[in-house]
């Protein structure tokens, strides 16, 4: 029971929540009862998958030369970001879309999402179902800017500032580096996307 509620408390810790809510139920072999005392703290593995479901430990007395298997069920639930209704791909996530939710996990929820700040801004990558753990692999950076699109180019340098038009040849979102045409100019310039429909650049 110890090892386990030490792995729940690092894996919380590492999942960055906030609190959870947990039971754990102990299946001893039966043949235990005929094994020599330990002398000697027993040794029990620690598990390198989720501490929760259907889960197996290994015990052993090195002193006795005996080792068995303790199987146990952990049940886990935790307050999680949701979406309060379907989410298509492509959709850009806003605050109103997301909801927190206590809900039950299971060995199938690897990489999910357990912050707010972690979803909001960000686009759908895969389609994300209502009052569902959402998983990382679900979203994606926004993609502020696709090729074609016409686009304001902001400009700075040294304190001036300046706006222009103009058309992206590449798609991107926060972090890339794509080409832009100026439409005044002609010229063809690199810039980065800060937002919907909008790029930066340096004179």
């Amino acid at each position: 029971m110890q090892v386990i509620e030490s792995e729940l408390q690092q894996w919380q810790r590492q999942a960055g929540l906030d609190s959870i809510k947990h039971s754990i139920n102990v299946t001893i072999p039966s043949g235990a009862a005929n094994l020599a005392i330990c002398p000697a703290a027993v040794l029990i593995t620690t598990g390198t998958r989720l501490p929760f479901g259907n889960i197996q430990r290994r015990a052993s007395c090195e002193d006795e030369g005996w080792s068995l298997f303790i199987r146990a069920r952990v049940n886990v639930s935790a307050k999680v970001p949701v979406a309060n209704r379907p989410l298509l791909r492509g959709e850009h996530i806003s605050s109103d879309d997301i909801e927190l939710l206590w809900l039950t996990l299971t060995a199938s929820d690897r990489d999910f999402i357990t912050q707010r700040k972690q979803l909001i801004g960000n686009q759908v990558n895969h389609k994300v179902r209502r009052h569902r753990a959402i998983k990382v692999s679900q979203i994606t950076s926004p993609q502020w800017v696709n090729i074609g699109d016409r686009v304001v180019i902001e400009a700075k340098m040294d304190g001036f500032y300046a706006n222009m038009t103009g058309e992206a040849l590449e798609s991107g979102g926060e972090g890339a580096t794509i080409r832009v045409r100026n439409l005044s100019s002609g010229k063809v310039i690199h810039a980065y996307p800060i937002a919907q429909g909008r790029v930066s650049t340096l004179f």
